[in-house]
C-alpha cells in the first residue's frame, strides 16, 4: 500500500513538473516569438527585450507556471541581465544595472511591510475583534442593523489590514450569529456576502489597503497621491459601491426573523486567557493593548496628516516596526508570517513600470495604438472591464502588474493628470473583481463555510463587475 502511494505521488509531481514546464516553454516561445520575430519600425534593441520581459512574465503570471512571487525575481534577474549591461560587456564594471534594484527601496514596501505589521500586532492583542465586537452591538439585533455594523467594521479594517485576515477574523464573529439563525434563512448567505464585499472594496480606501493600490502609486511616481489624498479620492467611490451591494443583499437575501440574536457574540474570547486541559495561555497584559492603540492611532494619524509634517512616509511606516520589535510584541516567528510574496509581487510590479519606462517602450506603445478621437471615458473603461475580468480569474496583484504599465504607454501622450485618472481608475477596477469563489481570498474564506454556493457569488460579482467601474470613473472623473 505505501509503495503504491507513493507511486501515485510521484506520478502526480511529474504531472505536475512536466505540465508547469510546458508552460514556461511555451510562454517563452511565445514571448520571444512577439518581442524579437516582427520587424517593428523605431523600437530600439533595449525596447525589444524589455518587451519580451514584459510579455514572458505576463504569460508566467497568466498560466500559472511557476509561483507568482518567483516571477517578479525573474524579471529583475532579465532586466539586470538584458538592460544592465551595454552589449552584455558584464566585464565594464558598469552599476547601471542597480537601477533594476531600486524597486526594493521604494517607500511602498515600508509602508505595506507597516501595515502587516499593525495587522499582525492587532491579532496577536485581539484588539481588532474586540473592536468588531464592540462595534457590532453599537447596530442593535435587527437584520438590517447587523447586516450594516458588520459591513462597516468590515470595511474599515480592510483599509488598513489585508482583505484576507479582516474576513478571516469576521468569520469568528459570524460563526454564532450564524448558528442562532434558522437554517432556512437566506440571511445567512446574506452576512456572508456583505462581509466578502466590504472586504474586497474596503481595501480600496488607502495605498495599503491592497496591492493594485500600492502599484498604482508606485508606478505614478512623484504624480502620485499622498496617503490621505488617495483617501479622498478613492473612499467616496468605495462607500457608494458598498451602499450599492447592500441594497442588493437586502433584496436578495431578506431574513424571515425580524430579530436575530446576537448575544453568542460575547462569548466569543478576545483575549487569550482559555484553559485547556493540556495548557493555559496567560492573558495580554494590558500595556501590550495599550501600546497597539497608541502607536497605531499616532502612525495612522501621522500617515493622514503627512501635508503638513511632511515626514517621509518611510520614516512613519517603521514606528511600529521599530516599537513593537523594541517591546517584544513582534518576534521572529511574526515576521517570518508576513506575506512577504505578496510584497515580492508588488516589487515585480514596480520593476515593470521601471523597465518600460527606461527603455523608452512606453513611448513606442503609446504610438503603436491610434487613440485619437476616443474619448478617454471610453479608453479606461476599456482598461476597465479588462481588468475586472481577468483578475476574477487571477490575482488582482499580478492582473494589476500587467496592466498598468499598458496604461501608461499607451496613454504617456495625453498629459499627466489623464495619465493619473487613468491608472487610478484601473488600479480600483481591479478590487471590483469577485464573481467566483476563488476570485479573491475572503470569497473563498466564505465559501468554506459551506453556506454559499458558486452561483451566489455570480450576481453580487456581475453587480460589483459592472456598476463598481462605473461609480469609479464617475467619481475620479471630479478629481
Amino acid at each position: 500500500m505505501i509503495n503504491k502511494n507513493r507511486k501515485i505521488i510521484n506520478n502526480r509531481l511529474k504531472m505536475t513538473v512536466k505540465s508547469s514546464l510546458s508552460k514556461f516553454l511555451i510562454s517563452l516561445f511565445i514571448a520571444y516569438f512577439i518581442a524579437f520575430m516582427p520587424d517593428y519600425v523605431g523600437l530600439s534593441v533595449q525596447a525589444s527585450y524589455m518587451l519580451f520581459i514584459m510579455v514572458f512574465s505576463a504569460l508566467l503570471w497568466m498560466s500559472e507556471a511557476v509561483p507568482a512571487f518567483a516571477v517578479s525575481f525573474l524579471i529583475i534577474a532579465l532586466e539586470i541581465l538584458f538592460l544592465g549591461f551595454h552589449d552584455f560587456d558584464f566585464s565594464s564594471g558598469s552599476k547601471e544595472w542597480t537601477y533594476f534594484l531600486k524597486s526594493w527601496s521604494s517607500p511602498l514596501i515600508f509602508l505595506f511591510l507597516s501595515g502587516f505589521i499593525l495587522a499582525i500586532a492587532a491579532s496577536k492583542t485581539k484588539l481588532d475583534l474586540w473592536l468588531a465586537k464592540k462595534a457590532l452591538f453599537y447596530f442593535g439585533n435587527k437584520p438590517k442593523n447587523i447586516l450594516s455594523g458588520l459591513m462597516l467594521v468590515t470595511f474599515v479594517l480592510s483599509m488598513f489590514v489585508s482583505n484576507t485576515a479582516t474576513t478571516a477574523m469576521m468569520m469568528t464573529l459570524l460563526i454564532p450569529i450564524l448558528k442562532n439563525m434558522k437554517k432556512d434563512n437566506p440571511f445567512q448567505k446574506g452576512i456572508l456576502l456583505a462581509v466578502v464585499v466590504s472586504a474586497n472594496i474596503g481595501g480600496m480606501g488607502t495605498i495599503i489597503g491592497t496591492p493594485p493600490n500600492a502599484i498604482a502609486v508606485g508606478i505614478l511616481g512623484d504624480d502620485a497621491p499622498s496617503f490621505v489624498s488617495w483617501m479622498m479620492i478613492a473612499l467616496p467611490p468605495a462607500i457608494l459601491i458598498v451602499l450599492v451591494l447592500r441594497f442588493v443583499i437586502l433584496k436578495v437575501y431578506p431574513s424571515n426573523e425580524d430579530i436575530i440574536d446576537i448575544s453568542k457574540v460575547k462569548h466569543v474570547k478576545h483575549y487569550d486567557d482559555s484553559t485547556t486541559e493540556f495548557t493555559t495561555v496567560p492573558k495580554i497584559p494590558s500595556w501590550k493593548k495599550v501600546l497597539v492603540i497608541v502607536t497605531a492611532s499616532t502612525t495612522i494619524l501621522l500617515w493622514l496628516t503627512g501635508p503638513f509634517h511632511h515626514i517621509p512616509l518611510t520614516v512613519v511606516s517603521l514606528l511600529p516596526i521599530v516599537v513593537f520589535t523594541l517591546f517584544g510584541l513582534i518576534d521572529k516567528e511574526d515576521i517570518s508570517s508576513i506575506r512577504w510574496d505578496v510584497i515580492i509581487l508588488i516589487i515585480g510590479g514596480l520593476s515593470i513600470g521601471a523597465g518600460v519606462s527606461k527603455t523608452g517602450l512606453d513611448g513606442w506603445l503609446g504610438t503603436q495604438i491610434n487613440l485619437e478621437g476616443l474619448s478617454i471615458y471610453i479608453i479606461v473603461s476599456i482598461f476597465a472591464a479588462i481588468i475586472v475580468l481577468v483578475s476574477n480569474f487571477m490575482s488582482n496583484t499580478a492582473a494589476t502588474n500587467i496592466m498598468l504599465p499598458l496604461v501608461i504607454a499607451l496613454v504617456s501622450t495625453l498629459g499627466d493628470s489623464v495619465i493619473s485618472f487613468m491608472v487610478i481608475s484601473v488600479a480600483l477596477c481591479a478590487s471590483c473583481a469577485m464573481i467566483l469563489p476563488v476570485s479573491t481570498p475572503p470569497n473563498a474564506i466564505a465559501f468554506s463555510s459551506g453556506k454559499l454556493f458558486t452561483k451566489d457569488f455570480l450576481l453580487i460579482g456581475l453587480i460589483a463587475g459592472i456598476a463598481g467601474p462605473a461609480i469609479i470613473l464617475t467619481c475620479l472623473s471630479f478629481f
